[in-house]
């Protein structure tokens, strides 16, 4: 009679396939276990629409724990889209970052959201690493995430930008990381994590002045798809916002790869989307090996890879010496290796297309050295800033203080309040 120690003994090898289904089995359960716990403790997948805490909370579990590399990627991929409507990519253009400065400006860009984004990551990482809670630090990361916000609205404010266009780009922010991850990845997000995500965003677009967010994902999908039938089209400007993006995606690349992989993202785009901003024709067998590649990447994750411990943040957990943050790492390429004061990010300022403004400021400035800048208090992040011309010593540091202490408000509108 036969036993399984004998079966065994006379099998060696069936042991070691014991010993890796067993492992398999664990590192799945172990994979699970995160958001089993999230779905227990939420029961209710809308309540992250309601609790801006909840919603905090389970996004945070998406991006920095459970799909930190596929969010990213889905993240860059998924905001290609914006680039086929002409209103969109016109303004792109415009900024004159592209594409001389493209490496900066995505460089900018993901710096930003993550600073408004990381919060809640951040502390957690920093409170596990430290094995203590700072609360000080906790305040300064809200007051962190209100600066970003201030700086994008800064940037913002420079150019004509249609509300509906800032409510597609909005979408695909969100929906690009969650459809790259429900396709790709070693599982599908739920419904409590597509909300959460809807909320996050949806709160970030309010605070940047964003206008009639629809209340859910499903109705902003139907809307951003209309608004895709209606708007997508070719224009050069969309070639030129695009292709200096796939270049730097794919820049780390040997170069004979380089045309390969640009068939290979051009199958990721509709042929709308691809017609609008004049992608080469995806060749069906490599985008076929392609994503057969990254579906094996997920099946690998979910059953060798053990979860993650602690949350991936890239934005520094604490300022340092010399009053900068230092990322954690670099995504496409070494931009900021010494650090970045948050309110610098972004292009410089003559960069901008009114800084002419700014002799303007100077002289009114001059005129009225003890102005109180009332309306330019940053009161959401407790930074109050007694005049517009303290211990400044000569027009040449004047510009500069007025920009990083009073506001982060566009020059039109420094020359328009000063002279109040």
């Amino acid at each position: 009679m036969y036993t399984f120690a004998t079966i065994l003994s006379s099998y060696p090898i069936l042991k070691y396939v014991a010993l890796l289904l067993a492992y398999m089995g664990l590192v799945r359960h172990l994979r699970f276990k995160r958001i089993n716990n999230l779905l227990r403790k939420y029961p209710d997948p809308t309540l992250p629409l309601r609790d801006y805490k909840v919603a905090r909370e389970v996004a945070a579990n998406v991006a920095t724990y459970e799909f930190p590399s596929l969010y990213v990627v889905g993240l860059d991929v998924g905001i290609v889209p914006t680039n086929a409507i002409p209103s969109i990519s016109k303004v792109l253009v415009s900024t004159k970052q592209i594409p001389t400065n493209c490496l900066r400006r995505i460089d900018d860009s993901s710096l930003l959201l993550r600073e408004v984004n990381e919060v809640h990551s951040r502390n957690e990482r920093r409170t596990m690493i430290e094995g203590r809670t700072d609360v000080n630090e906790m305040a300064n990361d809200e007051r962190r995430k209100e600066i970003a916000i201030e700086r994008i609205k800064f940037i913002h404010g420079h150019y004509n930008i249609k509300q509906d266009d800032y409510l597609y780009t909005l979408y695909h922010y969100i929906n690009g990381p969650l459809a790259f991850i429900d396709k790709f990845d070693w599982r599908s997000t739920t419904e409590l994590e597509k909300n959460a995500m809807m909320a996050i965003w949806t709160h970030n677009g309010k605070a940047l002045g964003i206008e009639d967010i629809p209340e859910t994902l499903p109705e902003l999908k139907a809307w951003a798809e209309e608004y895709s039938n209606q708007n997508t089209k070719y224009h050069p400007a969309n070639t030129i916002a695009t292709d200096p993006l796939v270049n730097l995606l794919i820049g780390g690349l040997p170069e004979f790869l380089h045309q390969f992989c640009r068939k290979i993202f051009s199958g990721f785009m509709s042929p709308q989307i691809r017609e609008a901003i004049k992608l080469e024709t995806p060749h069906a067998g490599l985008t076929l090996v392609f994503e057969t590649l990254l579906k094996a990447r997920g099946a690998f994750v979910k059953y060798f890879m053990l979860p993650r411990r602690l949350p991936k943040v890239r934005t520094a957990l604490r300022i340092n010496q010399d009053m900068k943050y230092v990322p954690a790492f670099h995504e496409y390429g070494v931009v900021r290796p010494d650090g970045y004061r948050i309110e610098d990010i972004g292009p410089d300022n003559e960069s901008f297309p009114y800084m002419t403004d700014t002799n303007t400021i100077i002289s009114v400035a001059l005129e009225t050295p003890t102005k109180k800048c009332i309306d330019f208090t940053l009161t959401e992040v407790s930074r109050p800033y007694e005049t517009c011309n303290l211990e400044v010593h000569g027009i040449s540091d004047l510009p500069g203080y007025i920009f990083r202490e009073c506001g982060l408000r566009p020059a039109q509108r420094f020359a328009e309040e000063i002279a109040k």
